[in-house]
């Protein structure tokens, strides 16, 4: 087995930013819905589309080519998405986007990636993400389900704002905080249903 690369961890604010989607079958519908959710400025590149694409192009939600990928589509994207199911056009994404210096999600082809998603739990402001490297997709989707069912809501968030305008009124000291913010995390998780 190979030494998996290490990855250097970010979120990205995406919001009114271009980003490219090369292809538009299933998996990239899905991938649409959150880019779309995070607020960016879609733009898709297909020869095929799904319907739900189609009438999201249709109504002004992004903007839809049906074609096949051009090295030029990655000029103006801040972030590249690649989600075909074509092995010479992924790669032809990857040489693109590595042209250009665009980091490319090049879904489930991490030899064509420079950039991977990964599993992701959120409970408002908080984000939680999970890598294997591209190389356990699966583990990462279990870590996160776990995540999921032992994080309490986002009630726990309030509590702890509460807590750090009281610190911060107090003056309370870094180093006593943390027991505190443990205690309110064990409440609240012990009422979750």
């Amino acid at each position: 087995m190979s030494d998996p690369r290490v990855l250097f961890p970010v979120f990205l604010d995406l919001k009114d930013k271009v980003v490219l989607v090369v292809g538009a079958g299933v998996v990239a519908t899905r991938k649409i819905d959150e880019l779309s959710a995070m607020g960016a400025s879609l733009r898709v590149v297909a020869p095929r589309v799904t319907a739900e694409i189609e009438a999201r192009a249709s109504a002004g939600a992004l903007t839809l080519e049906r074609r096949a990928f051009e090295e030029r589509d990655v000029e103006g994207a801040w972030f590249v998405l690649a989600s075909t199911d074509d092995a010479e056009a992924q790669r032809h994404v990857a040489d693109a986007c590595e042209k250009a210096r665009i980091f490319c999600i090049a879904v489930d082809d991490p030899p064509n990636a420079s950039a991977y998603g990964g599993g992701v739990v959120r409970r408002g402001p908080v984000t939680i993400a999970i890598s294997t490297s591209g190389e356990a997709p699966a583990v990462a989707r279990l870590l996160r389900e776990l995540l999921e069912q032992i994080l309490p809501d986002e009630g726990y968030l309030d509590a702890a704002r509460a807590l750090r305008e009281r610190w911060k009124a107090d003056k309370t000291p870094m180093a006593s905080r943390f027991g505190e913010l443990v205690q309110a995390f064990k409440e609240r998780s012990a009422q979750k249903p």
